[in-house]
């Protein structure tokens, strides 16, 4: 009997000693640690075509006079940038972009001048609206060079200028490491002497839609 009773209380010991140390928390080492890497970290590099709509108010030249000129053209290039994920719902980055750019303003049917090349540089704040699609604005400094050459008499009128840019688009990944994007952009380029003998004044400023492919590393 004394001996049923020991063995009892043995078990019973056993028993309460298991369920005692499975209540303790485990040990985290720096092994078992693995951190869940976002959707959105790392550089990344692409190619874009671009639909430009572009305006200029001109004074001088062979206007003469104050005219506002317009024209719808187009680009490529190419797009690099870095991100970084801060939480959940909040992601800073980078984005430059450099583009060869193909617009004509007309003057009686006459060509007065072209934007030849942008690039620009901005900051984003980006929203992810799903795990793969991230939603931002921009804002940055674009630079541009023009050739109103045409509207001086052949004369070399050529500037670059700069001006500040704001946008907004949207970037989904298609793959793990292809990454699709839709933006826009506004820019303007300020008021510009144009420097030839005589030369008036350039205000030029464009609205962009770029669509593009780019791999995320």
């Amino acid at each position: 009997m004394k001996f049923a009773a020991v063995t009892a209380i043995a078990v019973l010991g056993s028993t309460a000693a298991a369920q005692a140390q499975s209540m303790v928390a485990p040990v985290v080492t720096n092994q078992m640690y693995q951190p869940i890497s976002s959707t959105w970290d790392g550089f990344y590099l692409g190619a874009q075509g671009s639909l430009v709509a572009t305006k200029t108010h001109e004074i001088g030249g062979v206007v003469g006079v104050e005219q506002l000129f317009g024209d719808i053209g187009g680009s490529a290039g190419v797009f690099a940038g870095y991100r970084y994920q801060l939480h959940d719902w909040f992601v800073l980055g980078i984005d430059a972009e450099v583009n060869n750019v193909a617009t004509e303003y007309l003057w009686n049917a006459v060509n007065y001048g072209a934007i030849k090349w942008d690039a620009a540089v901005r900051a984003t704040l980006g929203y992810p609206v799903a795990p793969n699609v991230l939603a931002y604005g921009t804002v940055g400094y674009s630079w541009a060079h023009f050739d109103l050459s045409p509207g001086y008499g052949n004369a070399a009128a050529n500037y670059t200028a700069g001006g500040i840019q704001l946008g907004l688009g949207v970037d989904m990944m298609v793959t793990q490491n292809i990454m699709a994007r839709l933006n826009a952009t506004w820019t303007h380029y300020g008021v510009n002497t144009v420097p030839v003998p005589g030369g008036g004044t350039s205000e030029p400023s464009d609205v962009v839609v770029r669509a593009g492919l780019g791999w995320k590393f």
